[in-house]
Parts: C-alpha cells; sequence; structure tokens
C-alpha cells in the first residue's frame, strides 16, 4: 500500500510536469512593463530558436561531463555559490529595491509598531485586524528593525540573499542524500545558475525567499533523521519549520510533508518502541514550536496592545471561494474578494465564512453543469501558475525599480531593457530542460516501482503545493516555492539523457 500511494503520486506529478513541459515548449508566459497587477499573458514561443538554445544547454553539460568537470567534488558547487552571490548583489545595488505592494504595506506596519501606533492590529478597517496571519512577519520585521535599524532595507536584502544561498547549498546536499552520485550533484549545482526566477526575488522584502532557507533546513534535517535515526536532527527539522511558518504559513505544507513521511518512515522502519517514541517526541515538537510560536506572537501583541485576544480575520475558506472565480484578469488568481467579503460582512469572520461557502456552492453547481468549462479553468489555473517560468520575477523587479526618480542604467538595462529580453529566454530555456530532466527522472521512478523516502518527501510537498494551489489564492510566486525543490530530480534526468547521448555516440 505504501509503494502503490508512492507510485500515484508520481504518477500525478508526472502528469503535471509534462503538461509543464509541453506549454513551455509550445508557448510562452509574460507580463506587461509597467502594469500594477499580477497578470499573466500567454503569447507565442519561438519553437526553433527554443530547441536550438535547449539543444546548445545540452551539448555544453555534455561537453562539461566528457571532461571530468562533473566529477570534482567541490568545484561546480563553489562556481554555483560565487555566481548566485554575484548576481543577487548586482540585482540589489543597481535597483535599490524598497517594499512594494504587501511589502510595502508591511513595512509601514512594522514601523508604526516600532514607535507604538498598533492601529492595523486594533481597528477593523486595519490590515491586521483582516489578516493577523502575518503577525509572525511583522514581529521578524520588528526584530530586524531593532537589530539593524528602521529602513535598512540592505540589511534585508542581505538577509535574503542569506537565505537564498542557504537553500541552494542545501538542494546541493539534498541530491547527495537522494542519489549518492556526485555527477549528478555537480550537474545540480551547474543547473541552479538558471535559477533567476528564485535569485530575482532577492529585490522583494517579504516572507517569501526569508522563510525558504528555514524550510530546506527542516526538509534536509528530516532526510537526515531517516537515514541515521538521529532524534537531534528531527528535533532540529520541528524548530525549524516552526519558525519557516511563523515568516509564511505557506510553510505548513512543508509541514504536512514533514509529518506525512515520519508517519511512513515509522511503518517501515524495524525499530520497535524506540522508533515510536522518537518519532512521537519529534511530531510533538513540530506541532508545539509551530502553535508554540504562534500563541508567543499572539501574547506579545495582545499585551501591548491591551486586546483580549487577536482578532480572527478574514476565514481561510474566503482564499479557496476566490481561487475557484473566474475574474477580468486571471482565472483564480487574486481578484480582492476576500478583502472585500469580509467588508460587506461587517468584519464577522463567521459572516464571511458561510458567504464564502455559499459562493463556493455556487461556483462548484456552474462546474457540474458544465464539466468541460471546469476541467479547461483548473488546467489553466494550473498553467498560468507552474508553466510560468520567470514565475512573475521580472514583473517584481519592474514594481520595485519605480521608486526611484532618476534609476541607474543597470536597472534600466536588466528591468526594461535588452538585459530583461536576455533574462527571459535564459529562464524559458531553463523551465523546458528542467522539466525535461524532471520528466526523465519520474518516468524512471515508475519503471523501476520504487522511490526512496528521502525523495518522496520532496515530491509529496511539491504535489501538496500544486493541490493546495489549486484551489487557493492562484500566483506564480507561490509556485516558485517549489519550483526550486525540482532542481535535484531535474539533474537527475539529465544525467540519464547525457549518458545515454555518450552510449549512442560511443556505438
Amino acid at each position: 500500500m505504501k509503494r502503490a500511494f508512492n507510485l500515484i503520486i508520481v504518477f500525478c506529478l508526472l502528469v503535471a510536469a509534462f503538461l509543464v513541459f509541453g506549454t513551455s515548449i509550445l508557448t510562452t508566459i509574460y507580463y506587461d512593463y509597467g502594469c500594477d497587477n499580477d497578470w499573466p499573458h500567454y503569447g507565442r514561443e519561438n519553437i526553433l530558436l527554443l530547441l536550438l538554445l535547449c539543444a546548445g544547454v545540452v551539448f555544453v553539460l555534455m561537453v562539461l561531463k566528457t571532461n571530468g568537470v562533473f566529477k570534482r567534488e567541490k568545484g561546480p558547487l563553489m562556481f554555483e555559490l560565487a555566481f548566485c552571490t554575484a548576481y543577487c548583489l548586482m540585482l540589489i545595488l543597481a535597483i535599490r529595491p524598497l517594499p512594494v505592494n504587501d511589502s510595502k504595506t508591511l513595512d509601514d506596519i512594522i514601523n508604526s509598531f516600532m514607535s507604538g501606533d498598533y492601529s492595523s492590529l486594533t481597528s477593523k478597517e486595519g490590515y491586521l485586524y483582516i489578516w493577523p496571519f502575518q503577525l509572525g512577519y511583522v514581529a521578524f520585521g520588528q526584530l530586524m528593525c531593532t537589530v539593524f535599524g528602521i529602513g535598512n532595507y540592505i540589511a534585508w536584502d542581505l538577509i535574503q540573499l542569506l537565505s537564498i544561498l542557504i537553500t541552494v547549498y542545501l538542494l546541493y546536499q539534498m541530491t547527495w542524500e537522494f542519489f549518492g552520485d556526485r555527477e549528478i550533484c555537480s550537474i545540480m549545482a551547474v543547473l541552479s545558475a538558471g535559477m533567476l526566477f528564485f535569485y530575482n526575488y532577492v529585490t522583494y522584502i517579504y516572507g517569501d525567499i526569508l522563510s525558504m532557507a528555514p524550510q530546506t533546513i527542516a526538509l534536509f534535517l528530516e532526510i537526515l533523521y531517516m537515514k541515521k535515526k538521529d532524534i537531534g536532527y528531527g528535533i532540529g527539522a520541528g524548530v525549524a519549520i516552526a519558525f519557516a511558518i511563523m515568516l509564511k504559513t505557506n510553510c505548513e505544507i512543508a509541514l504536512i510533508a514533514l509529518v506525512v513521511i515520519l508517519v511512513m518512515n515509522l511503518i517501515s522502519s524495524s525499530g520497535g518502541k524506540n522508533s515510536l517514541l522518537k518519532a512521537v517526541l519529534i511530531l510533538l515538537i513540530m506541532f508545539g514550536l509551530t502553535f508554540g510560536i504562534k500563541n508567543v506572537v499572539n501574547s506579545y501583541y495582545c499585551s501591548v496592545t491591551g486586546l483580549d485576544a487577536i482578532p480572527t480575520g478574514s476565514p481561510a475558506v474566503s482564499h479557496i471561494a476566490m481561487g475557484m472565480q473566474e475574474s477580468e484578469l486571471e482565472d483564480g488568481w487574486y481578484n480582492g474578494y476576500n478583502y472585500h467579503v469580509f467588508a460587506e460582512n461587517g468584519y464577522d469572520t463567521e459572516a464571511t465564512k458561510a458567504a464564502a461557502i455559499e459562493n463556493i456552492k455556487e461556483t462548484l453547481s456552474v462546474f457540474a453543469d458544465r464539466p468541460l468549462h471546469a476541467g479547461r479553468f483548473f488546467v489553466r489555473k494550473f498553467l498560468t501558475q507552474w508553466a510560468d517560468s520567470v514565475c512573475i520575477s521580472t514583473h517584481n523587479l519592474d514594481l520595485v525599480n519605480r521608486h526611484h526618480d532618476n534609476p541607474t542604467w543597470l536597472a534600466g538595462f536588466l528591468v526594461s531593457g535588452f538585459g530583461s529580453t536576455i533574462m527571459q529566454w535564459v529562464m524559458n530555456v531553463y523551465m523546458t530542460i528542467c522539466y525535461l530532466g524532471v520528466v526523465i527522472y519520474l518516468i524512471s521512478v515508475l519503471k523501476k516501482k520504487s522511490v526512496s523516502e528521502p525523495e518522496m518527501l520532496v515530491l509529496i510537498l511539491i504535489f501538496g503545493g500544486i493541490v493546495f494551489h489549486e484551489f487557493w489564492e492562484g500566483s506564480s510566486r507561490y509556485a516558485m516555492r517549489y519550483y526550486v525543490y525540482w532542481i535535484p530530480f531535474a539533474a537527475f534526468g539529465l544525467k540519464k539523457l547525457l549518458d545515454y547521448i555518450g552510449e549512442k555516440f560511443e556505438k
């Protein structure tokens, strides 16, 4: 039953990966420069140029493999970390980014809290009264202001750069734990240099990037726990995921993946009572710290504001209702419904929940009457999130660059000039190459009908992200958080492809 569960997940991921791979070849998603909204557009792909560039990438990888570059233990990893650092620093220094959109709102709130103004939480129209789940990020922001000073955005950017570097380094280590093959690790390191969709977010001050390091630490430590049965790794995973969730509640999907794979590991373990006690302790720590940190943060803000309890805010079901709606911009993406329905119901959580549930019922009734329309809706929503090669990162570079009256030449070149075109093509080719490797990997798993538990941990995370965001508010910025975890598996698939090409040439 456990193997059947794993293979069903892998098969579903193969279908999803093949859809993205095909879409990345036939069309491309882009964003208009100067637009204020996250509005993805489908455009015609230059298929011949794309295939030529992809063939060129495979050729370069084949040359590196033939010359033994991928057998080196540290060279490719050091190259990737150096490239990542240089690229991110270039963006930070050229664009000099400031908070925008929700990030700007939260930055203003953090500054107000630092001066003792808590009206955003205590007033019914306040941002945190509506979205109290952001309190963990605000608490971290106050800590940043205390340590580095108010408005020190360079410090925020450098912390985000550190989070990116930790994530990339641990992806390399996870690749080794998955496959134990130095060539696959080196391919992964070289492949990581193309993750511009991830690195571009170093300029976007928000919980997305900040939470990636602790989330990846939690995944890596649980992998080590499953292999070595040292409870210290499990405890560390619990601490890391609790901190990640404090920064970004989307990390709860990673918590679910950690719990599922821990239970599956326990079922297949022969450690008896000792393994059971360890697993139970780790689970208690994971849930205890996750809820404990939330309660500590809430208790602190209750004490400084005089509130008896933190407002319950707009219910989660309003996000689901919005995620199933057709919109003037993009179906299933943000359209303001979750905000407006809360205001229309007098900022009453229960009344808003009832209204949102009724809206969902109406939507499901329409989908039931028009099943083909429903299928088209969900397929399009999936592809606009997962087949977006830039993950809105180019649009966000545009947003964070607008606050300067005299932007630097380099910023203009990267954001709206020829540099932006180069950047988009790099990410365009990268997605096709990446998903080619992913498809090969998933097919190989189905052929051998087995997959290790460390691999399944990350595959369950990706699968959970796909399912969750089919119903939640859609955005390729959210998909970016899972896209990066495909890279080790893409490296495995590309290694098999390069071996196959090498064998053909030898014959």
